[in-house]
């Protein structure tokens, strides 16, 4: 066969492949829309012009399920939503879901979510798994049933006690299985890209991972779970500790720089308003560095900026945090970095207010762990003023 030939075959095999997803996508989109309504395999196999069985066939390679099965977990995420936000009786929400059988619709309901109807309107509270987010569930007093072992700061101690574990940010994993097994009410994550695989396990929530954990995350995923008057008080209670911690650094701190510098084994990065920055920038409303004011200016979610050794003195402070890497290879690059010129005349090295913090508690960027590095950071400057 020719290079031409095999690059047609290609092109054809592709393009099967996609029309047989968008196919079963199509099947979906119409479940989705007629939930109230009898459906079978033969219908649905029907309106996309291929026989049950290939259709079958297709359906499972693509979403892991059979249609029927697809089908089923579709009406009973919908049922778990009208149970909690309607006041209709099981009778009128089995027959919204597609069962003229309300008897049925319970035998069915406790099969694929594991207790009635009845008994999940009284569950004290919402089963939620948080790849992400696991610090702003926690504020709002949701355990969650399944977290990232990524996402956990080191403030939160024994956390496995109470969560399973259903995947490894750090490696771009989750586990979809133990996801389905543990039947979450909401699926918490950073990822845009894994939400739509997620879905498929249970309703899911996508937030940005540049927004604001106090203001935006913590309102949202409280909107999800009924708890905004429990999110009011977290943020209240934040706000009044801020203000607290704000009146002790008081004067003691005007007119000086304060930065935060992560020491990797290959690198050197300054962080901005966001993420680390955010205890001591938004939290403590400290001063930062002139050019990171510059860059935030510019970038309302900037991050950080790699540098180098010589470009330190860009980014002069009076105080400086520093997050070193838990690793052999960073701590000789610390070690390395104060013999230097750089670093000896750094205004903070000079004046001695250099303070090594923990990167398992300070690279956690949740409403929980940022309460807490503003109290860490306020104690250590406290005691230096």
């Amino acid at each position: 066969m020719s290079g031409y030939d095999k690059s047609k075959a290609i092109h054809r095999t592709t393009s099967l492949v996609e029309e047989a997803r968008e196919k079963v996508e199509k099947t979906i989109a119409y479940m989705t829309e007629h939930l109230s309504d009898n459906m079978t395999r033969e219908q649905l196999a029907a309106i996309i012009h291929l026989n049950p069985e290939h259709y079958s066939r297709i359906f499972k390679k693509y979403k892991g399920v059979s249609p029927v099965d697809y089908l089923a977990s579709l009406r009973m995420e919908q049922a778990k939503r009208l149970l909690h936000a309607s006041s209709e009786s099981i009778r009128t929400i089995a027959r919204l879901v597609g069962y003229e059988d309300p008897y049925y619709f319970s035998r069915r309901f406790k099969q694929v979510v594991g207790v009635s109807p009845t008994g999940y309107v009284r569950q004290p509270g919402r089963r939620v798994v948080a790849l992400d987010y696991y610090g702003q569930c926690m504020a709002l007093g949701v355990q969650p049933v399944g977290a990232s072992s990524g996402d956990i700061s080191d403030y939160f101690q024994d956390w496995t006690a109470q969560t399973q574990t259903v995947g490894i940010s750090s490696e771009d994993k989750f586990d979809l299985q133990a996801i389905r097994k543990l039947q979450p009410d909401l699926i918490l994550t950073a990822r845009k890209e894994w939400e739509e695989e997620l879905s498929s396990a249970g309703p899911t929530l996508f937030l940005d991972m540049h927004q604001d954990p106090v203001y935006d995350h913590l309102p949202a995923i409280a909107s999800r779970l009924d708890k905004n008057q429990e999110a009011l008080r977290w943020i209240g209670a934040y706000e009044e500790r801020a203000a607290e911690l704000r009146a002790q650094l008081g004067a003691g701190m005007k007119g000086q720089k304060v930065a935060v510098l992560r020491v990797r084994s290959e690198l050197l990065q300054m962080y901005g308003m966001m993420n680390m920055g955010y205890p001591l920038y938004r939290g403590l409303q400290l001063a930062p560095p002139d050019k990171i004011s510059w860059q935030s200016l510019c970038n309302a979610h900037y991050h950080s900026s790699v540098i180098s050794l010589e470009e330190l003195a860009f980014y002069g402070a009076e105080h400086i945090f520093v997050v070193l890497e838990p690793s052999e290879a960073a701590e000789q690059t610390w070690a390395r970095i104060q013999k230097t010129e750089a670093w000896s005349s750094y205004p903070a090295a000079v004046s001695g207010n250099v303070y090594v913090v923990n990167a398992g508690r300070w690279l956690a960027f949740d409403a929980i762990s940022v309460k807490e590095q503003m109290g860490e950071a306020a104690r250590l400057l406290l005691g230096r003023l």
